[in-house]
Formats: C-alpha cells, sequence, structure tokens
C-alpha cells in the first residue's frame, strides 16, 4: 500500500525572513500583495523568544521559471531522470522547466531520513529556495528509490514542486480550515511538531484569504497541493486526503502565473 503524502510544513528561520520577503519582492513585485504577518520562535518550535514576521509571496518572475536541480546523495541516473520528469510535468500548462545540473543548484533535493528535523517530504517554498548555503538541501524526499510506486511519484514530487514554484498548502483554505478541530489539532501538532499554539494557529488553523492560493471560487481537497490530514483532528473524523496528481484547477493556476509564450505566427 502506498505511502500517503504527509507534506511537513517547512518555515524559513527567523533571521532569514525579511532578507527574503526584499528579494521575493524584487523577483516579482506581485509578491508584495501576498503577504500575511506571522509569529515564530527563532527555529520555529517551542522554548524560543517569539517575533512578529512578514511574509510575502514567493512566487517566480510571470516571464517563466527556469530551475537547475542538484542531487546531493548523488542518486542513480535513471532515479534522477524520473524525478525530474515528474517534476517537470508542471510544464504541461506553464512555463517551467527543472533542468539537471552537475554543479550547484537552485533546487537542491536530498533524500534523508535522519536527523528527525530533516526527514520527510518537503520544500520550501519558491523564491525561498535561494536564502539557503550551497550545500544546503531545499527539498527531501526521505528515502525514494525505483521501487516506488508511480502513484506515488506523481502524489509526492510533483507536490514538492509546486512548493518550489511558490505555491502554498490548499489546506490554509477558509472551507477546509473549519473542518479541523482546534483542540485537537494544537495537541497533535504540539504532540508530533513540538509546535507551540501560536504556531499551530499561524501553520494550520489561519486561512488566507485575501490571496486565493489556487485561485479558484471553493477550496479544492483534491489538489495536489492539498496535503493530508488526518481524521484524528477533523470535526466530523473524517480525513482531508489531498490531491493525488496535478488536476485541472491546479494546472490551469500554473498556467495563469506563468504562462506559456504564444509565437507569432509567421508571415
Amino acid at each position: 500500500m502506498a505511502r500517503s503524502i504527509l507534506c511537513i510544513p517547512r518555515s524559513l528561520p527567523i533571521t532569514r525572513v525579511e532578507a527574503a520577503a526584499r528579494r521575493a519582492v524584487e523577483i516579482n513585485a506581485a509578491n508584495a500583495v501576498d503577504s500575511r504577518r506571522v509569529e515564530r520562535t527563532p527555529t520555529g518550535r517551542r522554548g524560543g523568544p517569539r517575533r512578529i514576521a512578514v511574509v510575502v509571496g514567493r512566487r517566480w518572475p510571470s516571464s517563466g521559471v527556469r530551475l537547475t536541480v542538484q542531487f546531493l546523495d548523488s542518486p542513480p541516473a535513471d532515479l534522477r531522470v524520473r524525478i525530474l520528469r515528474h517534476m517537470n510535468a508542471w510544464a504541461k500548462t506553464a512555463n517551467v522547466t527543472f533542468t539537471e545540473t552537475r554543479g550547484t543548484g537552485q533546487v537542491r533535493i536530498a533524500r534523508l531520513d535522519s536527523p528527525k528535523k530533516m526527514a520527510g517530504y518537503w520544500s520550501y517554498i519558491g523564491t525561498e529556495i535561494l536564502e539557503f548555503k550551497p550545500d544546503e538541501p531545499t527539498m527531501n524526499l526521505e528515502g525514494f528509490t525505483m521501487r516506488e510506486t508511480d502513484a506515488e511519484f506523481r502524489r509526492v514530487v510533483r507536490h514538492e514542486a509546486g512548493h518550489t514554484l511558490g505555491f502554498d498548502h490548499e489546506h490554509m483554505r477558509r472551507e477546509l480550515v473549519e473542518k479541523i478541530d482546534r483542540q485537537k489539532a494544537i495537541a497533535y501538532y504540539d504532540r508530533e511538531e513540538g509546535w507551540t499554539k501560536k504556531e499551530v494557529e499561524d501553520q494550520v488553523l489561519t486561512p488566507l484569504e485575501e490571496s486565493s492560493i489556487m485561485g479558484t471560487t471553493r477550496a479544492d481537497p483534491t489538489s495536489i497541493m492539498c496535503y493530508h490530514i488526518p481524521a484524528s483532528i477533523t470535526i466530523n473524523g473524517r480525513a482531508i486526503t489531498g490531491g493525488t496528481d496535478i488536476n485541472e484547477n491546479d494546472f490551469r493556476f500554473a498556467a495563469s502565473l506563468y504562462p506559456k509564450r504564444v509565437s507569432a505566427p509567421r508571415r
């Protein structure tokens, strides 16, 4: 049985948020519109002094996305090709290209299963990947090998590539947030992630209203960017399972942000 997507939200260290926001706006001025205030500890875990930070949109230029990809642990060639193929699935409708490099990539993929804070499936969002040292991963695909099913590649790799393109989690739409039991969520993420109550409110329980994440009228629980919410923390006891592949809403949204160039007809 395939594993469920369990994408672990990743946040920049508080000390890097302001510089990242400035860079994001320099890259795409529209990022300034998608701003919100969050409260975090310097490490993103309980026990440290909290500070207010302004998080802006982290999308790449509307002219298109060309990102180089480096595999930090030198996996087999067939695995590298397979991962890249699924990352480039977004190019079906959008002006997006991920290309492997033997040098230092803008996207740096690891497959770490330890330490715990680095394990799992995750990616920093959009332009945030530019804020890390050349030897630090920007995406993790824990334990991925050629033995994974193609369904698992579609669910996990395409989801994480979506984050790298600047897409947030669809679960932060109000319609889905309202399905979550607040007290159960606070207890769950305290136990599983070590988050404070305020951090759970910022990361899970506070919907984004002004900037519609997928640009659709209603929340889309089948979006590839909607991650799994366990039944144990929902009000009705039913899990929000999340998407299994890039759906038509996802493709339309990606195309609206990074439209493909239309060549002028020859005369």
